[in-house]
C-alpha cells in the first residue's frame, strides 16, 4: 500500500474517531449570543461545588442547589431562543437520551403515586434533592447534548471543571480552620470525594489523549486532586481510593480489548482473572474488613440495618415504591431497635443506590436507572470499535470507568447536587460521543435559519422566569429565614418562620419542625415571656398539625407534636395540652412500634398524668427492645426519681453508665443523679460525685458546700474544710451556715 493510499485510509479513520464532527458555523448575531450564554453559562455551573453561604439553612446544600437550578433556569431561556432560531441544536435522540427522559418521567409518576408528592417534588433543605432537581438536571443534559456537537467544547467544559476540582483541593489543603478540610466547600469527605472522582479521571482522560501542552495541565492537577482525594488530612476516603483503583484496572482491561493488539487481547482474560481473584482475597484481609466494610462494626453495620429496613419497606410497595425523598417514611415504619446503637437515629437515604431506588420508584424506577447506565456503556462499547487512533480509546473507556466508579461509590453513600452535576454531565458528554460516532451516516444538520418570534420568546421567558422565581428564588428566601428564625431573639424569631410559611411550599415540611424546636428552646430557658411562649407554640402545634395532615404516614411530625404539646403543659399545666400529647404520641408509637423516641415520650406524658405505673412500663419496654441502648436505662432512671423509688433510680443510673450512656461528662444530668442518692442518704456515693460536679463547674457554691457535707459525714474531715471555705469565697451569703458548720468538724 502507498503512501497516498495510507494517508487516505488514516483520514477515513480519523473521521470515525470520537468527537471527530464537523464544526458549525454561526451566521447571525442573535445565535451566536445565544450560544455565548449556553456556552458561558454552562462553565459558570461548574462552579456550583464552590457555592458556600453560612446565612441559608443547611449552608452547604441549599445554596449550591439554587445557583445550579437558577443558572440552568437562565440557560434554558438562551436555549430555547436557540432552537427557535435554528433546529439544528435539537438535541440528538438517541437510546441515553430516551432512557434519561423515561427516567424523570417514573420519577415524576412515581412522586404522584408515592406518600407525599410535596416532598418528592421539593425534597428537604437538607438534601435538595426531588423531581424539580431532577428535572433541572434533565434541562442541563438536552441542553448540553444539542448545543455542544464539537469536541473542542468539551474539552474546554472538562478544563473548567478540572480547574475547579484543583480550586477545591487547594482550598482543603491550605485551609487553617480544621472544621473545613474534611470537605472543604463541598461540607462532606465522601461527597467530596465522589465529585472530585471525576474531576481525577477527567484529567486523567485528557493526559492519555491530548498533546504536551495538555498533559502538563492535567498532570499538575490530577496529582493535586489525588492527594485531597486518596490522602485526605482530616478524614480518610478509602472508598474514593477502592473505586480509583478499581476504575484504572477496568479502564487497562479495556484498552487491552480494544487495541486491536493480538498479544493484549490474549493477555486480557488472564489479567482480568487474576484481578477478581486478587480482589476477592483482598475483600477477606483484616485491612479490608477494618477498613473498608465490616457488618459487624460501624459504619458497616449502620449500613446493613438501613439497607434491610429498605428492602423490607421495597416488598411493602414493589412496583412503584414509596416515591423520591420518601425514605424516611419507609425507615420509621420498619425502624429496628438496634439502629440508635450505630450513633445516628434518623435516616432519610438507604445509602445504597440500588435499593433508595427500588424504595423510592419500585422496580420500574430501578430498571429505568440502570437502564441509562446500560444504554451509556453499550453506546461506549460499541464506539470503542469504531475509534482508529489507539490513544482515542481512552475517551470512551474513560467513560465507562467513570460510570462504573460512580455507581460503586453509590452503593455506600448517595448523590447530593454535586455529583448529581458530574454524573448528568458526564452522561451529556457520552450523547455526545455516541452520536458523533454514528455521524458519517447521517444527513447532515438542516442549516435554515428561521426568525426569531417575539411572541414566542415572550412566552419562554415569562415560563422560565416563572420557575425561577417559584421554584428557586422562593424556596432560597424561605431558607434565609427559617435561618433568622434560629438564631434572632424571639420576639423577631416568630416573624421570620410566620414569612417562611408564607414565601415556599417547600418551607411548610421544614419550618414547623424547627419553629417547634425553637418553641422548646423558650420552654426552658431563663425567663420566658409568656404572651410570646403562647404565641410560638400555638403557631407551631397549628403548623404541625397541618403538616400531618398532609404526611398521616411519617412518625416524625407526630413524635414532634406530641413532645411540643408535652413541654406546654409543663409550662402552662392546661389538661388540654396532655391530651393531645396522648393521642398524637400514642399514633406515633403505632407508626413506628421499634422506635425508643415514642416510647420515651409518651412515658412523659404517663408521668404528667399521674399514671406513674405506665410510664415505668413504657420504659421497660424501650429498655427490652434493645438493652444495649443507655439512653433508655436513663430515662427510666429519672422516672423512677419522679416517683420517689431513688433505690430503682440509682440501679437504673448504673445501668445507663454500663450500656454506654455517659451522664457523668453532663452537669445537668450529674445533678440529677447527685439528687437521687441525696434521698438514699449515700454520702459516699455523693462525696465521688460532687467531686465530679466541681471539677466542671468549679464556681458553683452549692456545689462545694454539698461536696463539703458529704465528706464531713464519711469521715473526710480536712477536704470538708476545704471545701466549706472554697464555698464561702465563692458566696459570701454562705459564711453564717458554713461557720457553723466549720466549727462543728473535729479539728
Amino acid at each position: 500500500m502507498g503512501k497516498a493510499s495510507r494517508e487516505k485510509k488514516e483520514r477515513r479513520l480519523q473521521d470515525n474517531d470520537p468527537g471527530s464532527v464537523q464544526s458549525f458555523p454561526r451566521s447571525t448575531l442573535w445565535e451566536k449570543v445565544c450560544f455565548g450564554i449556553v456556552e458561558w453559562g454552562t462553565y459558570l455551573v461548574l462552579f456550583t461545588p464552590l457555592i458556600l453561604n453560612r446565612n441559608y439553612f443547611f449552608p452547604y446544600v441549599v445554596p449550591k442547589t439554587i445557583f445550579f437550578r437558577v443558572i440552568v433556569d437562565l440557560i434554558l431561556i438562551a436555549y430555547l431562543l436557540l432552537v427557535t432560531v435554528n433546529r439544528r441544536y435539537l438535541p440528538r435522540l438517541n437510546v441515553l437520551t430516551i432512557g434519561v427522559a423515561v427516567f424523570l418521567g417514573i420519577s415524576l409518576l412515581t412522586a404522584v403515586t408515592g406518600v407525599n408528592f410535596e416532598r418528592s417534588f421539593w425534597s428537604t433543605f437538607e438534601r435538595m434533592g426531588g423531581v424539580l432537581t431532577l428535572l433541572h438536571l434533565f434541562i442541563f443534559f438536552v441542553v448540553l447534548t444539542g448545543v455542544f456537537q464539537e469536541r473542542k467544547y468539551w474539552e474546554r467544559i472538562f478544563a473548567v471543571s478540572i480547574a475547579v476540582g484543583t480550586f477545591l483541593s487547594l482550598s482543603i489543603l491550605l485551609s487553617k480552620d480544621p472544621t473545613s478540610r474534611g470537605g472543604g466547600s463541598i461540607g462532606n469527605s465522601s461527597f467530596m470525594a465522589a465529585y472530585m472522582l471525576f474531576n481525577v479521571f477527567f484529567s486523567l482522560i485528557l493526559f492519555l489523549t491530548k498533546g504536551l501542552g495538555w498533559k502538563i495541565f492535567t498532570g499538575i492537577t490530577f496529582l493535586i486532586m489525588a492527594i485531597v482525594v486518596f490522602f485526605n488530612p482530616i478524614e480518610e476516603t478509602r472508598g474514593a481510593m477502592g473505586a480509583f483503583a478499581g476504575g484504572v484496572f477496568l479502564l487497562i482491561l479495556g484498552y487491552m480489548i480494544f487495541s486491536k493488539s493480538k498479544l493484549l487481547v490474549r493477555l486480557a482474560p488472564i489479567i482480568l482473572v487474576s484481578g477478581v481473584l486478587l480482589g476477592i482475597v483482598f475483600t477477606q484481609t483484616e485491612f479490608f474488613k477494618a477498613n473498608m466494610f465490616d457488618v459487624k462494626q460501624l459504619p458497616g453495620r449502620a449500613r446493613a440495618l438501613v439497607w434491610g429496613e429498605g428492602w423490607e419497606a421495597w416488598k411493602e410497595k414493589p412496583l412503584l415504591g414509596w416515591g423520591p425523598e420518601n425514605f424516611n417514611v419507609a425507615f420509621t415504619k420498619y425502624f429496628k431497635a438496634e439502629v440508635p446503637l450505630t450513633v445516628d437515629i434518623w435516616y432519610d437515604r438507604v445509602h445504597n443506590v440500588v435499593i433508595d431506588s427500588l424504595v423510592s420508584s419500585g422496580i420500574i424506577g430501578l430498571l429505568s436507572y440502570l437502564f441509562i447506565f446500560g444504554a451509556a456503556v453499550w453506546g461506549l462499547l460499541r464506539t470503542c470499535r469504531k475509534v482508529a487512533e489507539k490513544k482515542n480509546l481512552f475517551l470512551p473507556l474513560g467513560m465507562i470507568v467513570i460510570l462504573a466508579t460512580y455507581f460503586a461509590q453509590n452503593i455506600w453513600v448517595f448523590d447530593m447536587i454535586s455529583t448529581y452535576l458530574m454524573f448528568f454531565l458526564s452522561l451529556a458528554f457520552i450523547s455526545f460521543l455516541i452520536s458523533s460516532s454514528k455521524q458519517a451516516s447521517l444527513p447532515e444538520p438542516s442549516l435554515e435559519q428561521r426568525k426569531f418570534s417575539p411572541l414566542l420568546g415572550s412566552f419562554l421567558i415569562i415560563l422560565a422566569l416563572g420557575l425561577l422565581y417559584f421554584g428557586n428564588i422562593q424556596p432560597a428566601r424561605a431558607s434565609q429565614m427559617i435561618i433568622k428564625g434560629l438564631v434572632l431573639e424571639p420576639d423577631q424569631a416568630i416573624g421570620y418562620f410566620e414569612k417562611a410559611l408564607k414565601v415556599s411550599p417547600m418551607a411548610q415540611l421544614e419550618a414547623p419542625e424547627q419553629l417547634s424546636r425553637r418553641t422548646t428552646d423558650l420552654f426552658y430557658g431563663s425567663n420566658p415571656d409568656r404572651f410570646l411562649l403562647e404565641k410560638a407554640a400555638d403557631l407551631a402545634a397549628k403548623e404541625l398539625e397541618k403538616t400531618i395532615l398532609k404526611n398521616p404516614q411519617d412518625f416524625r411530625y407526630f413524635l414532634l407534636l406530641g413532645r411540643l404539646y408535652n413541654d406546654w403543659y409543663n409550662q402552662g399545666k392546661d389538661p388540654a395540652k396532655l391530651d393531645l400529647a396522648d393521642k398524637f404520641l400514642t399514633e406515633a408509637l403505632k407508626l413506628s412500634q421499634e422506635n425508643q423516641q415514642g416510647y420515651w415520650a409518651l412515658a412523659q406524658t404517663r408521668l404528667f398524668q399521674g399514671r406513674n405505673k405506665e410510664a415505668i412500663e413504657l420504659l421497660q419496654k424501650a429498655i427490652d427492645l434493645e438493652p444495649r441502648y443507655g439512653p433508655s436505662h436513663w430515662y427510666q432512671a429519672l422516672s423512677y426519681k419522679v416517683t420517689g423509688e431513688s433505690k430503682l433510680g440509682a440501679e437504673k443510673t448504673q445501668d445507663a453508665e454500663a450500656a454506654g450512656y455517659n451522664w457523668k461528662n453532663n452537669l445537668g444530668e450529674l445533678k440529677s443523679v447527685i439528687e437521687i442518692y441525696q434521698e438514699l442518704g449515700d454520702d459516699a456515693k455523693l462525696a465521688e460525685l460532687y467531686s465530679l460536679a466541681v471539677e466542671k463547674d468549679q464556681n458553683d457554691a452549692k456545689l462545694w458546700a454539698g461536696l463539703a457535707a458529704s465528706q464531713a459525714n464519711i469521715g473526710k474531715y480536712p477536704e470538708a474544710r476545704e471545701a466549706a471555705q472554697k464555698a464561702i469565697a465563692l458566696k459570701p451569703d454562705f459564711v453564717a451556715e458554713l461557720e457553723n458548720f466549720l466549727k462543728s468538724l473535729p479539728q
